[in-house]
């Protein structure tokens, strides 16, 4: 039985906190599924749930900022059952053994998607389409043509097996539902942090098993699990858990070939490729995390400068042993001595631990700006800073 189409008003459309909606949907149901499904990101559909019985849940997901994907000539609502019409009868599917669903944010509706999501029974696909197939000859809208002739060419019983399990859902908040599901269980300040690491983990995981040649299909206990443990970190409160994702390779190539500051730091010092690839990744998510930490209240702004205080004093120390157990040695060579150290240095924040790429990310951060260095004469090697 179809649910109706609800609406649930919570906040302004938006980014859905910088990622996709699929992506945001993938999370959603990797969460919520039952033991033993597997989620799918662009499979079978846009977002697809795989039970462990066989059957299978197919989501279109549609972000709807600038048009109504739901309006009654809506070519997006028209090729959703188009497309499985057409993968049912191809044997890509079985529609007995699926249900079909709309995902639509922000907020939309319209006439015929109401009516669509009603349909209970045969006699109820057939009404609806006796008046579709009689409002379409007097209105002849042509974006949605084809996709309406798929649908009215179809048999009574091709499009009853989709109509009658199909199920249409639009909200103006996705993440809310993310929300829901997180807020019983920690401060409300963690709450769009955690949603936020909950996504960028599920983003993750699908990417990596496309890099691999691999479908995007995700074990919902594995990832629940391992979610579990990370809220379960982040509420230790003498532990700093990062809420960063790992940025993506082209990003990191994208500052590579721009050479920042801190990276030409490195290429004076003969720093190995690798240890640039690192360094920007880690530089990227310690500035991350900086942010999330102060905007969730987990870090006093105040307390990050205490900490950059502490690793220049502690880079200050690192450089006077290696110069007095180097001094015959080139700069070069010194310079990578004081950067492997400072990178291995484990410094709390507010008696907090951090992750390991905070420290060696916000060293580079000082670097970026000239407060640290890694070569003696870093300064005159560099040049005139940037005005």
């Amino acid at each position: 039985m179809n649910v109706a189409v609800k609406a649930v008003k919570h906040a302004a459309p938006g980014p859905y906190l910088g990622f996709s909606l699929q992506q945001v949907r993938l999370c959603y149901h990797l969460l919520t599924c039952p033991s033993g499904a597997q989620v799918s990101l662009e499979l079978l559909d846009d977002v697809a749930v795989h039970y462990s019985n066989g059957a299978v849940t197919l989501e279109q997901t549609k972000s709807a900022l600038k048009q109504n994907p739901l309006s009654d000539w809506a070519a997006d609502l028209w090729k959703a059952l188009a497309n499985w019409l057409d993968s049912a009868a191809s044997g890509a599917i079985d529609p007995k053994k699926s249900q079909f669903r709309i995902y639509v944010s922000p907020f939309h509706t319209g006439s015929w998607a109401e009516a669509l999501n009603n349909c209970n029974s045969n006699a109820d696909v057939k009404g609806l389409t006796d008046a579709i197939a009689s409002s379409f000859k007097k209105k002849k809208p042509t974006a949605c043509a084809t996709y309406i002739q798929r649908f009215l060419s179809a048999t009574d019983e091709e499009r009853a097996a989709i109509a009658k399990r199909l199920i249409i859902v639009s909200e103006d908040d996705p993440i809310e539902s993310l929300r829901a599901l997180i807020k019983t269980t920690v401060v409300a300040e963690l709450v769009d942090a955690l949603c936020h690491s909950a996504i960028g983990m599920a983003k993750e995981w699908a990417d990596e098993l496309i890099r691999k040649g691999k479908a995007a299909k995700i074990d919902g206990d594995k990832f629940k699990a391992n979610f579990i443990a990370f809220v379960q970190r982040n509420n230790l409160p003498g532990l700093l858990t990062s809420l960063s994702s790992k940025p993506e390779e082209e990003q990191v190539a994208a500052i590579l070939v721009k050479r920042p500051t801190f990276i030409r730091q490195l290429e004076i010092i003969d720093a190995s490729e690798g240890d640039r690839v690192r360094a920007i990744s880690d530089f990227l998510r310690a500035s991350s995390d900086k942010s999330r930490w102060a905007e969730a209240g987990l870090v006093w702004e105040g307390s990050f400068s205490d900490f950059d205080d502490s690793l220049v004093r502690r880079h200050g120390l690192i450089s006077g042993e290696i110069d007095d157990l180097f001094s015959f040695e080139e700069g070069a060579f010194r310079g990578r001595q004081i950067y492997r150290r400072c990178a291995q240095l484990q410094i709390p924040i507010d008696t907090r631990s951090v992750p390991e790429h905070f420290v060696h990310g916000s060293f580079n951060a000082l670097a970026d700006v000239r407060e640290v260095g890694w070569h003696p004469d870093y300064k005159s090697l560099l040049g005139p800073a940037e005005e």
